[in-house]
């Protein structure tokens, strides 16, 4: 399984994303590909946040689509077993001088306690958290 962190969803939501993630996704079993609760709240906070107007409403609509197409019935949430699991991570990354921030920490719980690989640009951001991490901005081909 792997977890689609916020900014690989949020780089398929622009005008003219990277061909790099794009052709990295085409190549997945979408079964395996999974969102979180957190993501969704991220660009949720992003969209409301953008000026009113055709912009905003534009990815507003980009995003419920990607979400109804890409991830129907493959949204984890962040429910007790993640909540217990991000204060080993939080704490982890604490100790080793490389605090998280809460969203992330999130992501890493809800990865870790379903096996997930996290798929995100900012490798380090998840490095030492206890799960694997995968680059689709990177061509490994």
């Amino acid at each position: 399984m792997i977890l689609v962190d916020t900014n690989v969803v949020s780089e398929i939501m622009t005008v003219a994303p990277s061909q790099t993630v794009i052709g990295w996704l085409n190549r997945q079993d979408t079964a395996t590909l999974h969102l979180s609760s957190i993501s969704i709240a991220e660009i949720s906070y992003g969209l409301r946040v953008l000026p009113d107007g055709k912009r905003q409403r534009q990815i507003q609509e980009r995003f419920e689509q990607f979400l109804a197409a890409a991830f129907k019935h493959r949204i984890l949430g962040f429910d007790e077993g993640a909540a217990r699991t991000y204060g080993d991570v939080m704490g982890h990354r604490k100790e080793i001088g490389r605090p998280l921030s809460i969203p992330d920490g999130q992501i890493a719980a809800i990865a870790r306690t379903n096996n997930c690989t996290v798929a995100t640009r900012n490798i380090r951001d998840f490095e030492e958290c206890g799960v694997q991490l995968i680059n689709p901005f990177i061509l490994t081909d």
